[in-house]
């Protein structure tokens, strides 16, 4: 007897693992090819059923709702709950035409299974929905059938209805779009013949029942519901979601309780789109890795699910494929990687240490960590901005040119993102490492900098800004190569725009001897004019040359690299103010 029950024990444990491997290889596979999978399997009902609601859901979304019936007919209830709490609210309320298109595939799918669930688990949800969408009249004993309005019709001669104008349009409105008067029609009067078919009794109830509903008590409750069944699965109502972003110091993340026991039991099976981090090559990813036969991985990925989840609602960004999903899932194991390189004092990071933090800590609060170097720069921006000398003047953020202007950009917004410029083919994007972070910091302190030189110039520069003829065209870099140019050739400050025929005499000291331009190999600007740039600016600003060359020798070097990369390779006899962006020349 014994030997009886461990040989079925240990079937069943095969029939789950073979299950489990299959789930993993269907939901690697393209939406289309993955549902033919699924439906060729063995036992394509036990198939579907493994499979998590939030993978099975963006697969029949990926796939188009319409067309996966035979898939969606396999669905437990549990998976069409999801699939309903995914798609049919938006914030608090819910869309009348999401809720249409869900119920009438959800009838279509098994019409049978359908009324059983409507009179067994949601009796009053869809009672609501007939109220929302049709008005019911009783043919009482004194009335002949002609007594009705011509708008009502009937399916028994006894409760007669007719359509409500959709949600969203007004009352008195008398047309609606086809398709959505076309699925509602059809879906209700399907509905409602197939209850009254199965039960005549019990479908006179329904629309008896239909004219008593509170309609906002209802409502209230099923977001209620809602809200306690999407907890589960880690989206949290958005006040407490947006915790999430709340930064936290290294030495405050929660650790892991990991408990000692061992209850045999199986693990809920990872969500898919919570292992498309993996594709990536980043701190957190290679901690993962370390941890491939750890028997705490299960758990630590199911976390990973959760938080992406969190940070869903947190987002309150609506997720529509798995794809969608899967960014928000990249994100999570961005700011983690950037949380671990915090945690860590080693650089570069040991991928067996941070595997140890990623085991002994929580995934939540190694976001926090990760997320709060973003907004530390952040505030580090704002506070500068408030007392910056470019606010005072109050000059656009355009200013401070289009690279500068883009990591300003990307800072000042609520939710603090990285200036990606085109890189991997966005122009922002999430942080996704300590490098971004440092690079975004070096940028930052370059521009605080300069606004820190033209804050000691501001004697020297407001005529200069008072004659400028438009500051739209004004930026950093011209500006404060206009403003020396002007000194150079002995103009004031507001003479600005400066002469061409004054500028080309500047030009010609600025590179020395004229020689025969080389595309190829571009004049450099003289030692002597390097020389002299550092003497003005130092006299300017009151800053030694060793302090100028301490604070900001990087960015002036840059500078003049610039420089000579837009006018060295080019004669005086093709100076054109239309093509010289670096300083400010009459046309």
């Amino acid at each position: 007897m014994m030997n009886h029950i461990k040989k079925s024990s240990l079937s069943v444990q095969q029939a789950i693992a073979e299950v489990g491997e299959l789930r993993k290889t269907v939901l690697a596979l393209p939406p289309e090819k993955a549902m033919d999978a699924i439906l060729e399997a063995r036992q394509p009902a036990a198939l579907v059923h493994s499979i998590p609601e939030t993978d099975l859901y963006f697969l029949v979304q990926d796939i188009g709702p319409e067309d996966c019936m035979p898939l969606l007919s396999l669905a437990s209830n549990a998976q069409w709950d999801f699939m309903l709490d995914m798609a049919i609210w938006k914030g608090d309320r819910i869309e009348n035409r999401s809720l249409t298109r869900w119920l009438n595939l959800r009838f279509l799918a098994d019409p049978d299974r359908f009324l059983r669930w409507f009179l067994n688990d949601e009796t009053e949800f869809v009672e609501w929905y007939l109220f929302r969408n049709i008005h019911i009249q009783f043919l009482e004993p004194d009335e002949e059938p002609s007594d009705i309005p011509d708008a009502f019709m009937t399916l028994d001669n006894m409760a007669y209805f007719r359509f409500l104008p959709e949600s969203g349009y007004p009352a008195d409105s008398e047309e609606e779009p086809p398709e959505t008067n076309e699925e509602r029609y059809t879906f209700i009067t399907r509905f409602l013949g197939k209850l009254l078919s199965e039960d005549p009794i019990q479908y006179l109830n329904v629309m008896q029942e239909v004219r008593t509903i509170l309609s906002a008590e209802t409502e209230e409750e099923a977001w209620r519901l809602r809200n306690v069944r999407m907890a589960e699965k880690g989206f949290l109502p958005f006040e407490e979601a947006i915790g999430v972003y709340q930064p936290l110091k290294p030495d405050a993340i929660p650790k892991r309780i990991i408990s000692k026991k061992r209850t045999g039991e199986p693990h809920a099976p990872v969500p898919a789109y919570a292992l498309a981090p993996l594709k990536a090559d980043n701190a957190f990813v290679r901690s993962l890795k370390v941890l491939e036969h750890d028997p705490l991985l299960p758990k630590i990925q199911m976390e990973l699910a959760a938080l992406v989840n969190q940070l869903v609602v947190a987002d309150q960004k609506m997720i529509e494929s798995r794809a969608d999903i899967e960014e928000i899932a990249k994100k999570a194991a961005g700011y983690l990687s950037i949380g671990l390189e915090r945690l860590s004092d080693e650089k570069p990071l040991d991928s067996v240490k941070s595997a140890s933090l990623v085991r002994s800590r929580l995934l939540s609060g190694i976001f926090r960590v990760g997320y709060g170097a973003a907004l530390e720069l952040k505030w580090q921006a704002q506070a500068w901005v408030k007392q910056s000398w470019f606010k005072a003047q109050k000059l656009p953020l355009g200013f401070w040119g289009e690279a500068w202007l883009g990591v300003l950009g990307g800072l000042l917004i609520k939710k603090p993102l990285f200036f990606d410029n085109y890189q991997t083919g966005v122009l922002y994007r999430e942080f996704r490492s300590h490098d971004d972070i440092q690079q975004t910091h070096a940028f930052l302190n370059q521009i605080i900098r300069f606004d820190q030189i033209f804050g000691a110039m501001t004697d020297d520069l407001t005529p200069f800004l008072q004659a400028v003829p438009s500051r739209q065209s004004l930026s950093c870099k011209n500006l404060l190569l206009s403003r020396w140019a002007q000194s150079h050739i002995g103009l004031a400050a507001e003479n600005v725009p400066i002469p061409m025929d004054r500028f080309t005499l500047f030009f010609h000291e600025l590179f020395g001897k004229p020689a025969k331009p080389d595309a190829s190999k571009p004049r450099k600007i003289t030692k002597a004019m390097k020389l002299s740039f550092l003497r003005w600016l130092s006299e300017k600003t009151g800053w030694t040359a060793t302090e100028l060359t301490h604070r900001c020798g990087p960015e002036l070097d840059h500078l003049f690299a610039e420089l000579e990369g837009e006018l060295g390779a080019v004669s005086e006899a093709d100076l054109n103010s239309r093509y010289i962006q670096l300083f400010l020349v009459v046309p």
